[in-house]
């Protein structure tokens, strides 16, 4: 495809929320940052959305496209970014949703014990996230506690470089993994919630709200399924650990420690796992 042609049109897919954030009246957004894999789009009242690459991680607030990067780099796409009636405009494209998917991670799994101490062996200490162990013990105690939540929130959220810091990728994990493993999540998500507009980036933010709704990439949904494997899936597991460590620089290691650190507090709920 062409950027110089006139009026392209692009296919993408999409989840129902992509699809409720670019219906509506058309309006103009603004450009947060532009890759070869993923053109970053703000949107008024800051909510985020992404234009992806067929070879890019799929963010849950992505528009996916049919192109690679190496066909189409999106660090190309200039011009004026409009959304609205179910269609992204950026310079002479126009992308229109026209597949639904879902991102939403399983719910109603059971962590196996020793899955989540193995995944613990392989994670190493995530850069910038400070989720050690007298915040993880305050999580096996009373993850329920609006001060735990708070306290988490106080610690974790936007702590770390980057277009989506650490500490919020840990929190993005421990909300999918919380959903999944059927904990109450709603403390934690409402603290987030609260926070996240103020304390970090609209990107970051976007995606918190997205695992608030238990939304994910295809990685982290992959973890959490191999968390509920028995040991004769211990080589799905290890490779569903690979493949989310593979994602950004620490993104992908502190979603692993979020989820993990939600498996293991299923674990100690269920009587399971230590307390």
């Amino acid at each position: 495809m062409s950027a110089t042609t006139a009026a392209t049109q692009v296919r993408a897919a999409g989840s129902p929320a992509v699809k409720r954030l670019i219906g509506g009246t058309v309006r103009p957004a603004t450009v947060l940052g532009a890759f070869p894999t993923a053109l970053y789009l703000r949107l008024p009242g800051r909510e985020v959305i992404a234009l992806l690459g067929r070879d890019a991680i799929r963010l849950p607030c992505g528009l996916v496209l049919p192109t690679t990067s190496t066909e189409f780099p999106l660090s190309r796409l200039v011009g004026q970014a409009l959304v609205g009636a179910s269609t992204v405009r950026v310079g002479d494209w126009n992308v229109r949703l026209s597949h639904l998917v879902t991102p939403y991670a399983p719910t109603g799994l059971s962590p196996d014990h020793q899955a989540v101490e193995h995944a613990w062996r392989r994670l190493l200490t995530v850069e910038c996230a400070d989720l050690g162990p007298e915040l993880v013990g305050a999580l096996l105690r009373d993850y329920q506690r609006p001060r735990v939540a708070a306290s988490l929130v106080d610690r974790l959220l936007g702590v770390g470089p980057g277009l989506t810091p650490a500490g919020d990728d840990v929190l993005a994990g421990l909300l999918v993994g919380a959903r999944s493993f059927g904990l109450d999540a709603d403390p934690l998500a409402g603290q987030v919630l609260g926070a996240a507009p103020h304390r970090t980036t609209d990107l970051s933010a976007a995606l918190l709200r997205c695992a608030c709704r238990g939304e994910a990439t295809s990685e982290l949904r992959a973890l959490v399924s191999a968390l509920a494997g028995s040991t004769a899936h211990r080589g799905q597991l290890d490779d569903a650990l690979a493949a989310l460590r593979r994602v950004g620089h620490t993104s992908g290691e502190a979603m692993a420690t979020g989820a993990t650190a939600a498996a293991a507090v299923a674990l100690a709920h269920a009587g399971r796992g230590p307390a």
